[in-house]
C-alpha cells in the first residue's frame, strides 16, 4: 500500500477598522497569529492540494 500525502488549509475571516485601502493592506499584512485566532471566524478545513504519492 502507498502513503499519500495532503495538504489542508483553514481560511480565516477578520473584519476590522481601518482609514484608508492602504492602511487595510498594511495591517492585514502585519497581523499577528494571536490577534487573528481571536477574531476571526472559519468554516473548517478544505484541501488545498489533492493527494498526491510520496516517494
Amino acid at each position: 500500500m502507498q502513503k499519500y500525502e495532503v495538504e489542508y488549509a483553514c481560511f480565516r475571516k477578520v473584519v476590522f477598522e481601518a482609514n484608508s485601502q492602504e492602511q487595510a493592506n498594511d495591517k492585514a499584512a502585519i497581523m499577528e497569529d494571536e490577534e487573528i485566532e481571536g477574531n476571526s471566524s472559519s468554516e473548517g478545513y478544505v484541501i488545498w492540494n489533492e493527494p498526491s504519492p510520496i516517494n
